[in-house]
């Protein structure tokens, strides 16, 4: 296990950090690294997917998307605003794909570490909801973090999905929520991801689409997504097309 991810460190981190200021602790970057890799298209899709994940789509999807992201990256915030939705009509909402969110802390860590575990606190029904919550008003809890506000922006955020004032205390100092946490960020650690959103096609780390592009784009994760599902790849838009 690595050191910087105890326990008793984290729990001191948070507390101080959103009473007494905001700390910047260094762990990833925001933005992923370059690679391909190539997905798995059979077997046990239940495989995929951990005990604790919370997720959306189709428990019988024949593509598990698992997402890791920090509620505190900006690229992550982009993605979940500007890919997501069409994502998720074109191949959730239609059973394609079962889409997975787990909690992986960018800097700042010590805010990045408070919302994913309030999210963690909210249960299994409000989760989803709560993280992107927390994604709409990324730009506002920065603004309220650098004016010492950190910890009413983090009990707003708890509030909103339900947790009393007590709750929202209890939270940042659960031994079982940080358990499972720093169960998620080994889990990533020990996969090689450094940086995010990163994204897993069932089961496998997939940085690059087959043409070379990031994995960011719907475009580019089409190219990953039909192949598995057995189906034509769009055909390519023309210099021409894409002018017009």
């Amino acid at each position: 296990m690595i050191d910087s991810f105890k326990f008793d460190s984290l729990r001191r981190h948070l507390v101080t950090s959103l009473v007494g200021g905001v700390a910047a602790f260094a762990l990833v970057a925001c933005g992923s690294s370059d690679g391909v890799s190539a997905p798995k298209s059979g077997g046990d899709h239940s495989e995929y997917v951990l005990p604790n994940d919370r997720s959306v789509g189709s428990e019988t999807a024949p593509i598990v998307l698992v997402e890791y992201a920090s509620v505190v990256c900006p690229a992550c915030a982009n993605w979940t605003t500007t890919v997501y939705p069409d994502l998720k009509a074109k191949y959730v909402d239609t059973g394609k794909v079962r889409y997975v969110f787990r909690p992986f802390p960018t800097n700042p860590r010590s805010l990045a570490d408070a919302g994913h575990m309030i999210a963690l606190c909210t249960g299994d029904d409000k989760f989803m909801a709560n993280i992107k919550y927390q994604f709409e008003r990324q730009s506002q809890i920065m603004a309220m973090a650098q004016q010492g506000k950190a910890r009413d922006a983090y009990l707003n955020i708890a509030k909103n999905s339900g947790l009393t004032d007590a709750e929202f205390e209890a939270c940042l100092v659960d031994e079982n929520i940080q358990k499972e946490y720093d169960d998620y960020i080994q889990g990533a650690v020990d996969i090689g991801i450094t940086g995010t959103p990163a994204f897993l096609v069932n089961g496998e780390y997939t940085k690059k689409s087959p043409s070379g592009k990031q994995f960011f784009t719907l475009e580019s994760m089409e190219e990953v997504f039909l192949p598995l599902l057995g189906e034509d790849a769009p055909a390519p838009v023309s210099a021409e097309e894409k002018s017009e």
